[in-house]
């Protein structure tokens, strides 16, 4: 009795012994799987950096700007590296079969580089793959040769295009149709490689491959029309500053000419006095002062070169700006305070750089209505001239201070904003860098710095 039962258990024991063995094979085995799976996603995925890699670099700071057969070169030699980056980085089933994405750079290469670069794309891709040898070589020349064939005839259709969606949709059928040719190809040259895990595997390829072409070109027709915008933007851009330019010459040089050809006009009269005539003659010829220094201001904003160009002595150059805008200052109850350090030299011109401190000297005082202090001060700092000018005045806001120096934006409620423009203008002519730091109700400073002149200047 206790040999049957021990027989029975022995028995039990072995067949459940078995069952685990199979389950936990089975395990192993369905855990491997995956494990290639993923590693094969991971080789896909690898593949379609490299390549949208190059041709991100390609686009972003290449492209549009060399000749037409240079700019061809370069497609042939980033598609080519990614060819040849793709081959090295592949999926081998077996029999010396590779499996890779090399047909994304050879299609979006082809279709972006035209017909010549299409042939030198299959030359690399058929040369690379004999030196890496394998079984699957023929069948690789054979897949590749349609797919230059179908190439050549889709190329002159979608250069002809310009519309997004028509070419992704031909890169779509470009990169199907290359899957479609392996299938066919493998089906009737390797039928030992037909089976259920094949077509899976191929159905995957094609999915992957079709996703990363479209990616790709969506990606190179976005950059290529964003780049397209940006142009256009630019361009009517400058047409909007030349039309207000044009506006604001029109209605700054008018007023003066017109007050000009009244007081003309007026002189005409046989009954005025020699008092009149001369009162006339001085309104007149101020008139004209005033529009032609308008037109000054626009020509120096328009090309701030500089002329007489020497070494300045800058604690000079701001004694000199003091008393000429301290008459102005005292006037409006502003009292100037300067500190300065000793010997600070920058090259430059001596009649821009007053113009461009007045400038900003003088809207200070302005944004005072009431009255307040101005510093002015110059130091040594980082290699440079540095001249900070602040005041009490009402300050700006960020948006303010953002547009300072764009044309025809003023603060003040007369001014056609040319005066910030020219200093601008003026600093940048002379290497400078101009900072602006305010706070509403507390005033505002601007921080000038120029380069120190040296032996060489």
């Amino acid at each position: 009795m206790i040999r049957v039962i021990k027989k029975d258990v022995t028995r039990f024991l072995g067949s459940e012994l078995k069952k685990w063995y199979v389950i936990s094979s089975e395990f192993e085995i369905g855990v491997m799987k995956m494990d290639i799976l993923f590693n094969d996603l991971q080789t896909f995925l690898l593949n379609i950096l490299l390549v949208f890699s190059f041709f991100f670099i390609y686009l972003r700071y290449v492209e549009r700007k060399v000749h037409r057969l240079a700019n061809e070169f370069l497609i042939t030699l980033i598609a080519g590296i990614s060819i040849i980056l793709c081959l090295s980085f592949t999926i081998n089933l077996q029999n010396g079969h590779m499996f890779d994405l090399r047909q994304v750079p050879f299609i979006v290469g082809a279709l972006y580089g035209g017909r010549r670069v299409a042939v030198i794309l299959f030359i690399i891709l058929t040369v690379y793959r004999f030196y890496l040898d394998g079984a699957g070589f023929y069948g690789s020349l054979a897949v590749h040769s349609l797919l230059l064939v179908s190439l050549w005839f889709i190329i002159p259709s979608f250069n002809r295009t310009s519309i997004l969606k028509k070419r992704v949709v031909l890169a779509i059928i470009t990169s199907s149709l290359g899957v479609l040719i392996m299938v066919l190809v493998i089906i009737l040259f390797f039928p030992k490689l037909v089976n259920l895990q094949y077509f899976l595997f191929f159905s995957i390829f094609l999915i992957v491959q079709s996703i990363g072409t479209v990616l790709i070109v969506h990606f190179i027709e976005k950059e290529r029309s964003n780049t397209a915008l940006a142009k256009e933007l630019r361009r009517l851009e400058k047409l909007k500053t030349v039309s207000e330019i044009a506006a604001s010459i029109s209605h700054e040089v008018r007023n003066p000419l017109t007050v000009t050809k009244g007081f003309i006009q007026l002189m005409r009269d046989p009954d005025l006095t020699e008092k009149q005539k001369e009162l006339y003659i001085n309104f007149s010829l101020e008139e004209l002062d005033r529009a032609e220094r308008t037109i000054t201001d626009y020509l120096t904003f328009a090309k701030p070169s500089l002329h007489n160009i020497e070494i300045l002595d800058v604690n000079k150059e701001i004694d000199y700006i003091i008393k000429v805008v301290n008459p102005f200052a005292l006037l409006n109850n502003v009292h100037i305070d300067v500190q300065k350090d000793d010997d600070l030299s920058i090259v430059g011109e001596g009649e821009k750089l007053h113009q461009c401190l007045i400038n900003i000297i003088k809207n200070g005082i302005e944004s005072m209505p009431e009255g307040g202090k101005m510093s002015i001060h110059l130091k040594e700092k980082n290699g440079k001239a540095a001249i900070s000018i602040r005041d009490t005045g009402v300050g700006m806001n960020e948006e303010q201070i953002e547009r300072l120096g764009t044309p025809f934006y003023t603060t003040k409620d007369k001014g056609t904003g040319l005066g910030t423009m020219v200093v601008y203008s003026i600093i940048k002519a002379m290497r400078g860098d101009i900072k602006v730091e305010s706070e509403v109700g507390k005033g505002t400073c601007f921080i000038l710095s120029f380069p120190l002149a040296v032996e060489n200047d």
